[in-house]
């Protein structure tokens, strides 16, 4: 079988479920991210989900950006 997604496998077929059960996906300016959400209740970007290059580019889509 062949996949051609953005994921990389270990999102797909992930070895321990726990680690990704405080993940959340949401859409950031149109662009689907992973994120966990804090205390507070704001989100901090654990990884962008984006076929198109130029969203990688984007600052406020950063890795560790924090969403309020």
């Amino acid at each position: 079988m062949i996949l051609y997604t953005p994921l990389s496998e270990h999102d797909i077929f992930p070895e321990d479920q726990s680690k990704y059960s405080n993940l959340e996906l949401i859409s950031v300016n149109g662009v689907s991210v992973q994120a966990t959400r804090l205390k507070n209740g704001s989100y901090r970007i654990v990884q962008v989900l984006s076929t198109n290059p130029q969203d990688f580019m984007k600052s406020d889509l950063a890795p560790g950006t924090i969403i309020s």
